[in-house]
């Protein structure tokens, strides 16, 4: 041709140059996929903090398992704290990885969200029964009592690392749900 531009054909010796062509599927998260990688690990950024110290408490509990006299009711309180944490960290988990983020609400996703806000609830006068407990027990027999203040400090400050990371985790996550409804929408 004119001008320099030669026509290229393919020849039987060679596959022929394969355009490229965008393909929406390739880009969007189906349902029957899950959650995927990305909401895996931006869900286990979020609940960081509560596991971490879950970890922290069942470390202390079985550490002082055997411990009798007072540390009784305080050892009790610990555990407590323990299985609040552990429900809390168990349904963001299973919130986590229930189904692909798409903006909207199932009824799993409603009810597991209702547990983690009753658990706080719980947790808010858990902490009121543990400064009673701390201040009727004796530091020179309960060996538990600088972990029962440990506790009554750290606890609040994890539940809201907590609500914190899930917030900038649900913001991160947000971009890919919106881009899954978008396509749900176009698909309808």
């Amino acid at each position: 041709k004119p001008g320099g531009l030669k026509v290229v054909q393919p020849t039987p010796t060679g596959p022929a140059p394969v355009p490229f062509v965008y393909k929406k599927e390739a880009f969007r998260m189906r349902k029957e996929d899950g959650p995927g990688m990305y909401s895996m690990c931006v869900g286990m950024c979020g609940v960081g903090p509560a596991l971490f110290w879950l970890t922290v408490l069942l470390c202390a509990l079985w550490k002082h398992h055997k411990d009798s006299g007072c540390n009784v009711s305080l050892w009790s309180w610990l555990a407590g704290s323990a299985c609040v944490f552990g429900i809390k960290v168990g349904a963001h988990l299973v919130k986590m990885v229930s189904d692909a983020p798409d903006l909207s609400a199932s009824g799993v996703e409603i009810c597991l969200s209702c547990i983690i806000m009753l658990t706080g609830c719980f947790l808010l006068g858990w902490e009121i029964y543990g400064v009673l407990l701390y201040g009727e027990a004796d530091g020179d027999v309960c060996t538990l009592k600088t972990w029962t203040l440990l506790t009554l400090i750290i606890n609040p400050f994890i539940a809201i690392m907590t609500i914190a990371t899930m917030i900038i985790a649900q913001v991160a996550i947000l971009p890919p749900a919106f881009f899954n409804a978008i396509q749900d929408s176009d698909s309808e």
